[in-house]
């Protein structure tokens, strides 16, 4: 901490802008003192050597998050240093301006266009002074009075307090304020991302794709919210992580932002942000809610003044436990209403609340607070009136990502995976023991008992449902408790189950093919490894053969669709999870690891990952697996990478052996390898040779995945560098090109995009063409600062180099922006030093060009300096 304080201080006296240095000393200050009361907590709640054991990972993780906070500030401050206040507003509006959509004579959607996750609520109370507050501020202005602008707003508090239906409460209220509202759902990158798909579909946004188009759809909505002069509110719920929410904020655009959040963070940095604390009803809201919630008979009875004093002394005596949170007081009503749980009275269902709260059981993940005893109680007392169908349900539902659960989780064609507490969903009572018994009818309808149990979770309101969807809320989930650790580990089994018969496998084959069903189901099995993490620090959960094969499948599709960071995530609870450092699944998982280090340019922890792979992979299989061809070809790109081309042409060779062995069925990655061959040969300036690989290579997947798919875009970015080597510089263009089709249309996120328009750029460079290659290099620079938007990763650095170039260049032309361009591109090259010298300390960078002639350092050399940076298939 003291290390960052140290840093945080010499940035701000460097910094010129006073307007960011007040609001980053303040976003700099908030986590110092969140770490301090939480330390103050830690030491007044668990006083126990034991306790503090427990609760330290906690407490670890917290300390953590806020110290990533901190330097995430420090970041911001230093970049505000770097460029002058003309060159910042150049710079957002060069963001606002890329990538720009061409006008259109007519908005493609239909307006008024709206995408809210529920319907009105009828019966919501109070809050009538935030809702103004909101209004006030995100409002559009007058065309006639003011010039639009962006406004944020974030209504912050705790969980419960009622900060969604706040947000949503608005967005019904006033409609008539925007010509589109769109909600965004912000828990997981998986479901910003869905968020932004669904909004792309509902603008009827050109080029706009339900299924494996994620990336491509959040850049089409970013410029539309830049260009339409429509009037827009965007509300980002549950906005927790300003990892997740950076690479989707609409910069440069104008227009509104409602955000709900537990912190009141400014992800954007902005200045004119807005934002309030939702605080917790008062003694007589929380009445007036209770009393709105019970119904017409209650109210009259209240204001007739014919409500026993028993009744109004135990009610307040209750509320005042629930601490005014406004999902705890209408849970609290549906259990007084209902005579199976409490009833008919407020008093005798207040002393089974008390009853309960003195049988409450533990709860298996962190340990309970006392101010979570209260609420936990009434939860219980909810849970225990469920009959036993509904309660299974609730347990299983509570382990999936809360926001949209497909009812076809419940409807595998194999009805053997409902085996065991879930057989009543089961549609198909023949034969129901068989495991091979499929039928495609018991997709389609569910089982009446099914039904029964989801209606009486309805009615409760403990879930809700959309047409073929379900959501559940985050309180819901966290309250669910479970008889013992077997009823708790069972529920996650099925959850587990259930989720890994949904979501494709990985077996020898890439998932390329399954990208679209994998987009539906990976939120939930990356919430079921957060959710496992949780509970597996207290020793209360194991893992399972299926939980870790689906964990495998999950971080692979996650690799494929360069989704680093949580596939990070997923790939540490499962290799924790894992017991058996022996087996097989260990080394997938492992080799999936390296293969993420790799694509990160990492690869000192790639070795390590790769050869724990082929260690196990040698004691366990035969020689000539598929399994150890897949090894040998990630050892010969490791080796290549590394600057030992012989070394990789050898485990190139084994690969070769055994694929060429496996017929047909190894044709996706015989292709694979002769494409890395070809560029062995390329490195070594070998041309012939290396066009005779990539042809190849083209030809085999040509034949199984098509002409305009998948590793067709490397194929073509392989003839790209052959062509430069050549020097041939209209053939290189026409390659480059077809690979960022490729790219654009399947991938646009992707790397190999990244790659593409970085290549072109250096094409149009190489012609004289300065402008031109400006702008390539700002498309490239675009998306490689939304894939790392906390610092300046190997792409990026190579991207502000070949800038630097460009505008050197642009600097001797003759123009009035002369000195424009030469500061423009001292700072550029400035900052793509550090970011290299940090990368290199770090381990993220490959080999120099194993060919040099002569030691002299020259324009190559310092071009092969930032290559290296960059992960070597998109050098």
């Amino acid at each position: 901490m003291r290390r960052v304080v140290e840093l945080f201080n010499r940035c701000l006296d460097e910094c010129d802008e006073p307007n960011e240095a007040r609001i980053a000393i303040v976003d700099f200050l908030d986590p110092l003192v969140q770490i301090a009361s939480d330390c103050v907590s830690y030491f007044h709640e668990y006083t126990s050597e034991r306790d503090a054991t427990e609760a330290w990972p906690n407490l670890s993780e917290n300390i953590n998050q806020q110290l990533a906070t901190l330097d995430s500030t420090v970041k911001h401050v230093s970049d505000i240093s770097n460029f002058s206040k003309v060159n910042k507003d150049r710079q957002v509006k060069s963001l606002s301006s890329r990538h720009a959509l061409l006008p259109d004579v007519e908005e493609p959607g239909v307006f008024p266009n709206r995408i809210l996750p529920f319907q009105r609520n009828r019966r919501f109370y109070g809050r009538k002074e935030e809702l103004e507050k909101i209004l006030r501020y995100l409002k559009p202005a007058s065309e006639e009075v003011e010039t639009p602008s962006f406004r944020t707003y974030t209504i912050y508090g705790r969980r419960g307090v009622g900060k969604t239906e706040i947000a949503l409460q608005f967005a019904h209220t006033n409609p008539g304020y925007y010509d589109a509202i769109f909600w965004i759902q912000c828990e997981t990158s998986v479901a910003i991302r869905q968020s932004f798909t669904n909004v792309a579909l509902s603008l009827n946004l050109p080029g706009a794709a339900k299924d494996g188009h994620h990336e491509e759809n959040l850049v089409a909505v970013r410029k539309w919210l830049k260009t339409t002069k429509k009037k827009w509110l965007l509300i980002f719920d549950n906005a927790e992580s300003d990892q997740i929410i950076r690479p989707y904020w609409p910069v440069g655009a104008m227009g509104a932002v409602l955000v709900t959040s537990r912190k009141y963070y400014n992800f954007a940095k902005d200045e004119s942000r807005k934002g309030d604390t939702v605080k917790q009803f008062t003694a007589k809201q929380s009445w007036e809610l209770l009393l709105e919630l019970l119904g017409d008979e209650w109210k009259k009875a209240d204001k007739e003044g014919t409500i026993p004093q028993s009744e109004i002394i135990a009610a307040k005596n209750w509320l005042e436990q629930l601490e005014g949170l406004a999902l705890a007081i209408q849970q609290a009503a549906i259990n007084i209403k209902n005579p199976s749980i409490g009833g008919p009275t407020i008093a005798k269902t207040y002393e089974k609340f008390k009853e309960r709260m003195k049988t409450l059981p533990p709860r298996h993940s962190s340990p309970r607070s006392a101010s979570e005893v209260p609420l936990d109680a009434l939860w219980d007392m909810t849970f225990s009136s469920l009959r036993p169908h509904a309660r299974i349900l609730l347990g299983v539902l509570s382990w999936l990502s809360p926001d949209s659960i497909p009812v076809d989780l419940f409807l595998p064609r194999d009805q053997s995976v409902l085996n065991g507490s879930l057989a009543f969903c089961k549609q198909d009572q023949v034969d129901t023991h068989h495991p091979t018994r499929l039928s495609i009818v018991n997709t389609l309808t569910h089982s009446p008992a099914f039904d029964e149990a989801i209606k009486e979770l309805l009615d409760r309101e403990l879930i809700k449902r959309d047409n073929r969807l379900y959501s559940i809320h985050r309180v819901v989930q966290e309250a669910t408790n479970y008889h013992d650790e077997e009823d708790l580990q069972d529920s996650f089994n099925i959850a587990s189950r259930l989720t890994y018969e949904a979501f494709p496998k990985k077996i020898d084959q890439p998932l390329f093919k399954h990208w679209a069903i994998c987009q539906t189901y990976i939120p939930h099995g990356v919430f079921l490894s957060k959710k496992f993490a949780d509970h597996a620090k207290y020793g209360k959960l194991k893992s399972t053969p299926v939980f870790l094969k689906l964990l495998s499948s999950c971080a692979w599709y996650l690799y494929e669709t360069a989704d680093y960071d949580v596939c990070k995530r997923v790939l540490e609870t499962a290799v924790t999870a894992c017991e058996d450092r022996k087996s097989l699944l260990y080394a997938e998982l492992q080799n999936t690891s390296g293969s993420r280090y790799y694509n990160l340019n990492q690869l000192g922890d790639c070795r390590k990952a790769w050869e724990d792979t082929r260690r196990i992979r040698k004691e366990l299989l035969p020689h000539d697996d598929k399994q150890m061809a897949a090894i040998y070809n990630n050892f010969g790109n490791l080796e290549l990478a590394t600057g030992n081309p012989k070394w990789a042409t050898e485990n190139y060779d084994k690969a070769i052996q055994i694929w060429v062995a496996g017929g047909d069925d190894a044709a996706d990655q015989l292709a694979l390898t002769h494409l890395c061959i070809g560029r062995v040969h390329t490195l070594r300036n070998n041309i012939e040779e290396a066009m005779r690989s990539t042809s190849v290579a083209e030809a085999l997947f040509l034949h199984t995945t098509g002409a305009n798919k998948g590793f067709m875009a490397n194929v073509h970015y392989a003839y790209g560098n052959i062509y430069m080597k050549q020097a041939d510089l209209p053939l290189a263009w026409r390659s480059y090109d077809e690979c960022l089709k490729i790219g654009l249309a399947t991938m646009p996120l992707h790397p190999i995009t990244v790659a593409a328009y970085y290549s072109l750029g250096c094409v149009e460079f190489s012609r004289g063409n300065n402008d031109p290659a400006k702008a390539w290099l700002d498309k490239a620079r675009t998306i490689a600062e939304l894939n790392s938007p906390m610092r300046d990763d190997g792409p990026v650095a190579r991207i502000l180099w070949k800038t630097s170039q460009v505008l050197e260049a642009k600097a001797s032309e003759p123009s009035l922006k002369q000195a424009e361009y030469v500061q423009e591109a001292d700072e550029l090259r400035k900052r793509a030093a550090i970011a290299r010298a940090k990368l290199l300390r770090s381990g993220e960078g490959g080999a120099r060009g194993f060919l040099r002639e002569d030691d002299a350092v020259d324009e190559e050399d310092e071009e092969d300096d930032y290559d290296i940076l960059v992960p070597l298939f998109y050098r």
